[in-house]
């Protein structure tokens, strides 16, 4: 599984990168003077290293332990059933999910300091890109992050997890150290300006210990480790993305819903179409900006 992770989230991506600028497409395709092009050449990567990143893990799982596709949720069966389940979990999820974070956008508004922090696809699509780097953008949106995605957390960590009786404190923990690993800049920087400073920087790792409460009750009424893994997953999945602060608060909740339909359904087909459609939001929101 660790071997899987490497590959699929370090490995393809900086190999994929180092070909695409031994190629020199940075120079070839942009010239000079662009703005943010390192995160423009990030497009590159995520849509060139998909095909490499989505065949790892099922290859490598066949390979060593003989895991099978429906195993990771990569399945046909209720094919039309799952798309409709993630349609309408869609539905439901996403007003409650952007709810929360305009909620949160608007509290950051009344304090002195403005707390949102934009995600690295939003950067690049506030600038003046070319029609190629938007289908990229999209794709990358809509397509590979989805997929990789869930068949991280949904298709290989929570089953593997969920089989664990300290599977959900693992999750939980690694949460913890996402917080501080993703924040250690802002933090370092805060660390002399005093007290109110290093607590906005700390704001992530304090909301996982906000949660830890209600992680321990679900812990005790939970009869299997499911229950603590699906938690533990669902906040590790919105910890990666801890670097663009407040969002995963309402990814949190976004996350415990891809879970819940994922479990439910033993399939990944409706957690990519929810996920999908979810990011879509965003792309039409860029696109109208």
């Amino acid at each position: 599984m660790l071997a899987g992770l490497y590959l699929v989230w370090y490995f393809w991506p900086v190999t994929v990168s180092l070909i695409l600028r031994g190629m020199g497409v940075e120079h070839w395709y942009y010239g000079e003077d662009v703005p943010e092009l390192p995160l423009r050449l990030e497009l590159w990567v995520r849509t060139f290293a998909l095909p490499f990143q989505a065949l790892t893990i099922p290859l490598l799982f066949s390979a060593f332990s003989h895991t099978r596709l429906n195993q990771l949720g990569l399945t046909t069966r209720h094919f039309g059933r799952n798309v409709l389940a993630g349609l309408l979990s869609w539905l439901v999820l996403t007003p409650l999910v952007f709810g929360i974070f305009l909620l949160l956008r608007y509290l950051s508004s009344l304090s002195d300091e403005h707390i949102g922090e934009q995600h690295a696809l939003e950067i690049i699509g506030r600038q003046q890109l070319f029609p190629v780097e938007w289908a990229m953008l999209i794709f990358s949106a809509m397509v590979s992050a989805p997929l990789l995605e869930e068949l991280t957390f949904r298709g290989v960590l929570q089953p593997w997890l969920a089989a664990r009786h300290w599977g959900g404190h693992a999750a939980m923990l690694g949460a913890l150290v996402l917080a501080v690993v993703l924040r250690w800049q802002p933090l370092r920087t805060a660390w002399p300006e005093g007290i109110s400073s290093l607590a906005r920087a700390a704001a992530p790792a304090l909301f996982v210990l906000a949660l830890l409460p209600v992680y321990l009750l679900v812990y005790w009424r939970s009869r299997t480790p499911l229950g603590p893994a699906l938690f533990g997953t669902s906040l590790l999945f919105a910890y990666i993305h801890a670097a663009v602060w407040p969002t995963p608060i309402p990814l949190f909740v976004l996350s415990l819903g891809l879970g819940m339909l994922a479990y439910r359904t033993h399939s990944l087909i409706g957690p990519i179409v929810l996920h999908g459609l979810f990011n879509g939001i965003s792309c039409v929101q860029l696109l109208f900006s």
